[in-house]
C-alpha cells in the first residue's frame, strides 16, 4: 500500500469540494492538495443540474431559502462575504460568462452545465491539484500532526482533511453516505431525508393523471398548520406529486404524517370557484363536460370521481350539496404523504452533520482542528432554483480560504 504526504485533502469532488481545492490551492501554491472522489470523474453531479443547464446560483439568495438547524445563523454569516455576487465574480475571473433569468436563477451563458465544470476542471489543472477518483475511504484516524486517510490502494496523511461527500441523494447516480466516516470522527448528524424530490402521496385517482401538469398553489399541512405553501406547475405521477412547488415541499412531505393541498384556481376567491360551478353544471348536459376550457379533461374526470360523482351523469342530476364538495375538491384537494426513504429521485439530502458541530466563519470543526466540513454533508439545504449550488460553492471557497 503506497503513503503518501499532503498539505490537504479534500474528500468528494463535487461543487463544494472543486472550489475548496482551488481555492487552498490558491492560497497555498506550494503545497499539495488532493481530491479523492467516489465516482469516476468529479463534478458529474454538476451536469444534471437545472436539466443540463447548471442552474448555478440564485441572486435573491437568503436565510429565507435555506433549511436547517440554525441554518439561518450561517447563512448570515457565510454571505457577508461570499454571497451570490461575490461566487458570481469568481467564476467570472475563471473565464465563465453567465445570464440570469427573470425569477434570479443564475445559469451559464452557454446553458450548458458543462462550461461550469470545464472552468472548475481547468482551473484545478492549472494549479496542478491532483485528483484521485474511483476510490471509496476505509477509514479516517485523527493523529497528533493531522489526519491520516486509507484506501484500498493508499495511505495518505493530510495535515488538513475537508469532507465535501455530499449526501444521499441519487439524482446523478452519485450516493455519496458518509454518516459512518463522520460518526467515526465523533461527529453529531441529524436523521437523513430526501429532498428537492417528488411527493410520495395516497390516491386511487393519480394513475390517470400521470405525465398531467397543472398550475396550482400548493400547500403542506401538519397537525392542521400550515407548514409551507408554494406555487406553480404541479406534475402528477402514479402514486407520486412531482414540480417545483412540490420539491421545495418535499423536505418535510418526505417524512409523511402530513397531507399536500391542492387549490386548482388560487387566482379565485372561492366565492367565485362556487358560482363558476354552478352555473358550468346549469348550462352542460353531461358532467364529464363541466370542465372543457378549465382543467385537463383527465383531471376533471379525477375531480368528479373523488366527490363520488360519474363523469357519464347528467347535470341536472347532480344536487346543490355534491356541487359544493366539487368546488372544495378544486380549491382544496387534499393528497396524504408517505414517509419515503427512497433517494433516486431526490435531487439534495436534507439533515447531516449538527451545525453547531463547525465553526461558521470558517467551516472547521468545533471538534477537530485542522478538519472542515462542506456542502450537503452538513444539515442544510437549500429550495429549488440554485440555492444549493450557491451554498456549495460559497461554503468551499470559504474553507478553501482558511485552510
Amino acid at each position: 500500500m503506497k503513503k503518501r504526504n499532503v498539505y490537504a485533502a479534500v474528500i468528494g469532488g463535487g461543487a463544494a469540494g472543486l472550489m475548496c481545492a482551488i481555492r487552498a490551492a490558491e492560497n497555498h501554491p506550494d503545497q499539495a492538495i488532493v481530491i479523492l472522489e467516489k465516482a469516476d470523474r468529479v463534478g458529474k453531479k454538476i451536469l444534471v443540474t437545472g436539466n443540463g443547464r447548471c442552474n448555478l446560483s440564485h441572486i435573491g439568495a437568503n436565510t429565507n431559502s435555506y433549511h436547517g438547524d440554525a441554518s439561518g445563523d450561517l447563512i448570515n454569516i457565510l454571505f457577508k462575504k461570499y454571497n451570490p455576487d461575490a461566487v458570481l465574480s469568481y467564476f467570472r475571473t475563471l473565464g465563465l460568462l453567465t445570464h440570469t433569468d427573470s425569477e434570479g436563477r443564475v445559469y451559464p451563458l452557454s446553458n450548458q452545465a458543462s462550461s461550469v465544470l470545464d472552468v472548475l476542471r481547468m482551473r484545478n489543472s492549472q494549479l496542478h491539484i491532483e485528483t484521485i477518483c474511483n476510490t471509496d475511504i476505509s477509514r479516517i484516524q485523527k493523529t497528533a500532526e493531522g489526519y491520516e486517510i486509507v484506501t484500498p490502494e493508499l495511505r495518505l496523511f493530510a495535515k488538513k482533511l475537508v469532507i465535501a461527500a455530499g449526501g444521499k441523494a441519487d439524482y446523478a447516480g452519485r450516493n455519496s453516505d458518509s454518516r459512518e466516516l463522520m460518526r467515526s470522527l465523533g461527529l453529531s448528524m441529524t436523521k437523513l431525508s430526501p429532498s428537492l424530490s417528488p411527493v410520495k402521496v395516497k390516491s386511487e385517482h393519480l394513475k390517470s393523471l400521470k405525465g398531467i401538469r397543472a398550475s396550482a398553489e400548493a400547500s403542506l399541512i401538519r397537525d392542521k398548520r400550515i407548514i409551507k405553501t408554494e406555487r406553480g406547475e404541479v406534475q402528477f405521477n402514479d402514486g407520486a406529486l412531482s414540480g417545483i412547488c412540490i420539491f421545495d415541499l418535499s423536505r418535510y412531505a418526505n417524512r409523511g404524517g402530513c397531507e399536500i393541498h391542492l387549490n386548482l384556481l388560487p387566482d379565485f376567491s372561492y366565492e367565485q370557484v362556487e358560482r363558476e360551478i354552478i352555473n358550468r353544471f346549469k348550462r352542460n348536459a353531461s358532467c364529464g363536460e363541466v370542465f372543457t376550457g378549465m382543467f385537463h379533461k383527465n383531471i376533471g374526470s379525477a375531480l368528479l370521481k373523488s366527490c363520488g360523482i360519474k363523469p357519464s351523469s347528467s347535470c341536472k342530476d347532480i344536487s346543490l350539496k355534491e356541487i359544493k364538495s366539487l368546488c372544495r375538491h378544486i380549491t382544496d384537494w387534499r393528497f396524504v404523504c408517505e414517509e419515503t426513504r427512497d433517494f433516486k429521485k431526490a435531487q439534495v439530502t436534507a439533515g447531516g452533520v449538527k451545525l453547531s458541530e463547525i465553526d461558521p466563519h470558517t467551516f472547521e470543526s468545533n471538534r477537530h482542528r485542522g478538519l472542515y466540513i462542506i456542502g450537503e454533508t452538513l444539515d442544510i439545504d437549500g429550495d429549488c432554483g440554485g440555492y444549493n449550488l450557491q451554498f456549495a460553492f460559497a461554503s468551499g471557497m470559504c474553507a478553501g480560504d482558511h485552510l
